[in-house]
């Protein structure tokens, strides 16, 4: 554990077509969740995982207090396409998360971790780990977090940040040159440097609008 060995911009839019909840943070969301052992079901255009394939198998991991407290990646959006977020992915366990169980921001200025803690991110909700206990080690059942009700969309050849409030232990495997971030001591602290990367998945479908500068003006037009 860390303690002792010493963890796009997206835009929010009114799109009542897609029956999209119209708010950030003002109502609830309470997200599909599977069944313990039950793969997602859920298809998408793009799929990414940290671990190098979809639903990577954890074969370490880090605690909530010895590790970190959250953990997050960075992605970039090289598609071509704007992607509309469907589905996050978390190899994790304990209790219910709170209000920011998963959390999301917009914009992170390229591949480093947003400027301050969890409370800062754009979006997020809670969501309750399908492995309660929070002692498991590693960490192999996936937590998926449907979010395909939110309006969130991430325009092409934007950064985007996502992870999750870490409860009990989170995946992880030996660091494989994707570069993750938990929340130790006041910080986001690279991963890199304690020779892990954490594992986070994410789904979303193309608007199949192609975008070559996506901007406010660009984005708004295709929803008129």
């Amino acid at each position: 554990m860390r303690a002792v060995a010493i963890l796009l911009a997206v835009v929010l839019l009114a799109a009542p077509a897609f029956g999209f909840e119209n708010s950030k943070t003002d109502e609830p969301f309470v997200p599909k969740q599977n069944q313990p052992n039950s793969p997602s079901d859920i298809e998408a255009d793009f799929e990414y995982n940290t671990g190098g394939y979809l639903d990577f198998v954890p074969d370490t991991g880090g605690s909530f207090d010895g590790w970190g407290e959250w953990f997050i990646v960075t992605v970039y959006n090289d598609t071509g396409m704007n992607l509309h977020l469907k589905e996050f992915g978390f190899p994790c366990c304990g209790p219910p998360t709170g209000d920011y169980g998963w959390v999301l921001w917009t914009d992170v200025g390229g591949m480093y971790p947003p400027v301050g803690d969890a409370m800062t991110a754009e979006y997020h909700g809670a969501f309750t780990p399908v492995d309660p206990n929070p002692d498991t080690f590693p960490p192999t059942v996936y937590t998926y977090v449907d979010v395909e009700g939110r309006a969130l969309v991430v325009p092409a050849g934007a950064y985007f940040c996502f992870g999750f409030d870490n409860t009990g232990n989170g995946g992880q495997t030996t660091f494989n040159g994707v570069d993750t971030y938990a929340w130790y001591d006041n910080m986001w602290d690279p991963d890199q440097g304690w020779g892990r990367t954490a594992i986070l998945q994410v789904k979303g479908d193309y608007i199949m609008t192609p975008v070559v500068e996506s901007t406010w003006g660009v984005i708004k037009a295709l929803y008129r």
